[in-house]
This record gives structure tokens, sequence and C-alpha cells, in this order.
């Protein structure tokens, strides 16, 4: 299956990039003649394409361990009190240990969780995809109960949209696993450790279903992009 289409409106002249990291010294192959339909485009324009994506093999990631971070701004948790949450590890099937065994190595691979001895815990469940596999969601209520809330400002999407009148071409980037790649601070790591029966485990990114955790990743991104919003 691909990973994306290209689909322009009209022929295209010429394909620019505006990206000025090269990815020249990156080790990472990818084989985008398996990857990406562009049977719709003439010979040169597909030549261009192919060109700039091998150029730019390092932002793609093509699995969790080739995910990058971005310390740009550490994700911080700020609770009502100091007080200790302690929940033990939900119950397993057996059936799926396995499967949380090696989620758990992944995320340890990857960095993005390392061992705890923190005196917070919670519980964490596997979550069913469409896909049929499976996603470690960490169990937050509690904590994110006694989390003060970040009201920082999400994007409106109706004047997102007007913004877009006028423009001929479209692109949309997914992020996998986004909140993976921001960093958070390591003074609040203590506060995102899970319970499982392998140990604990606190998050050295942004984990998902944290309160704030879509504030702070749409604060990091309107830094990243800064510049880039107006058309």
């Amino acid at each position: 299956m691909a990973l994306f289409k290209i689909s322009p409106i009209h022929k295209v002249a010429c394909i620019e990039s505006v990206n000025n990291v090269s990815s020249e010294n990156s080790k990472r192959q990818i084989d985008w003649a398996t990857q990406v339909d562009l049977n719709h485009l003439e010979d040169e324009q597909r030549l261009k394409v192919m060109n700039l994506l091998s150029k730019y093999n390092s932002v793609f990631a093509q699995n969790i361990s080739d995910l990058e971070q971005c310390d740009l701004i550490k994700h911080e948790i700020h609770l009502s009190d100091q007080v200790p949450i302690r929940q033990k590890p939900y119950r397993v099937p057996y059936h799926l240990k396995p499967e949380m065994r090696s989620q758990i190595n992944v995320l340890l691979e990857a960095g993005i969780i390392q061992p705890s001895t923190s005196s917070f815990s919670a519980p964490v469940i596997l979550v069913k995809k469409s896909d049929g596999s499976y996603r470690l969601v960490a169990d937050l209520r509690k904590l994110n109960a006694k989390t003060v809330p970040d009201n920082y400002p999400l994007p409106n999407l109706t004047e997102m949209i007007d913004n877009l009148s006028g423009s001929n071409f479209f692109s949309t980037l997914d992020l996998p696993s986004s909140f993976h790649q921001m960093v958070m601070h390591p003074d609040h790591t203590k506060y995102t450790v899970i319970a499982t029966k392998f140990g604990l485990f606190e998050y050295k990114r942004l984990p998902f279903g944290l309160r704030n955790a879509i504030a702070g990743f749409q604060r990091l991104m309107n830094l990243v992009l800064a510049g880039l919003n107006e058309f």
C-alpha cells in the first residue's frame, strides 16, 4: 500500500523543495517505488518527486523506532498537589501478554519510555485498532483529574479552511505517533509512570491520553511552523 498519493490539479512546471535540511548523511533507505503511487504523473515530474523523496529520507518514519524528537519545548505537568497516585497494573489476558511485552520493548528501544522508581503509577491497557493491531494506552484519568488545565488556544478549523481560499495545491503531512515526537521535561517524567506486570516505566516523550497533551503539542507545532502559515 502506498504511503501517499500526490494529486496535482493541473500540470506542474517544476517541483521545488522548501526544506533546507538534507538527509544526505542519513543511513535510512526507503524503497519509494513500492511506497508511493506516482503513475498519474508525467515521467519528468515522477523523477523529480522520487529524487526529492530520496534526498529527504530522514524525515519519513516507517516505524516507531525511526521517530526523532523535537525538544524546542519540553512538556510539563503541573498538579494541584503532590500526593502520589499509585495504581496497580490491570489484569492482562494471557494471550495478550506477549503483545504487551513486545510493545514495551519497542518503546524502550525507541527511547520513548525508561524504567522508573517514581511513587506515581497508572495502569495500562491494550486497545485494539481498526487494522487489528493493538495500541498500548495508559489510563491516566486519576492523574488528569489533578492536573492544572492548560488553556492554550487551538486552531479554528473554519478559519484554517478560509485561509486556503485561492490556493491551487494542497498538501497534508501525517505525523505518526505525533505525541511521541515531543519531549517530556525531565523533572516531570515521574508523573507519567505506567504500571505493568513487567515493572514500572515512565515516558520520556509525551504520552497519549495525558491532559493538556493536545494543548502542549499545538504550542510546539505553532513554534515549528512559525512563518509557514501565510498563503
